[in-house]
């Protein structure tokens, strides 16, 4: 009995909030049978996605940290280099990024969820309110910004430290993340207007006819479905 209370529980919860949010993505699994693009868009939290973006990652972080290790750095300097990494990484996921592209996302959108759930950020807090409407100029402009520091940042020091050969790998690392990323997340990402989706739009479409409070927020912003 005590199961089946906490099961109807977060049915209610889940119900309430998906009345209150109105997408679709939040609604239970079984309401996908009959959705035309069910297959086409990452609509559902699946650990691959997770690995697609970690493997990456570290593929480009770990010549990066390897070079920054065997420069000839003091000390003091190279615990100085590491920790502002880290702090910046920290900044840009859970408070720039958060804001300014993350917020417009469908995944952001579960009111009664305080971290994101999705993928790539789980486990971040929610700083901002829900946006249902595209990114702004100035937002996509931002995330590009701040997303270069983030990935150029380890750059400079591989010069300074002159290790070459991990520059190199690090710029292979790079190369390979945006690669993965570009083939695996990014085409079937419900991010629609963050600079690197590859959705198509026939499939943006779709989802948006599906969910009459984004689209109305695409459509004030000047977004046209055909």
């Amino acid at each position: 009995m005590q199961n089946n209370n906490n099961f109807n529980s977060k049915t209610v919860e889940r119900e309430k909030d998906t009345n209150t949010q109105g997408i679709c993505i939040w609604k239970d699994r079984s309401e996908c049978s009959n959705c035309s693009i069910k297959d086409k868009l990452h609509c559902h939290v699946h650990i691959k996605f997770s690995l697609y973006f970690g493997l990456g990652v570290f593929a480009a972080i770990i010549p990066a940290l390897i070079g920054i290790f065997f420069s000839e750095f003091e000390i003091n300097l190279l615990f100085i280099i590491l920790i502002g990494w880290i702090i910046y990484a920290l900044f840009f996921f859970c408070v720039w990024e958060s804001r300014i592209l993350c917020s417009h996302c469908p995944y952001y959108a579960n009111d009664t969820q305080k971290t994101l759930h999705c993928d790539i950020n789980r486990g971040a807090y929610k700083i901002s309110r829900f946006h249902p409407e595209p990114l702004k100029k100035s937002e996509k402009i931002q995330f590009i910004i701040g997303a270069g520091i983030l990935i150029g940042y380890p750059i400079p020091f591989l010069i300074i430290g002159k290790q070459f050969l991990m520059l190199i790998l690090t710029l292979i690392g790079i190369g390979i993340w945006i690669t993965i990323i570009q083939l695996k997340t990014c085409p079937v990402c419900i991010n629609f207007s963050c600079p690197l989706n590859r959705v198509p739009k026939e499939i943006v479409d779709v989802f948006l006819k599906n969910n009459p409070r984004m689209r109305k927020a695409w459509e004030e912003n000047g977004y046209k479905i055909e």
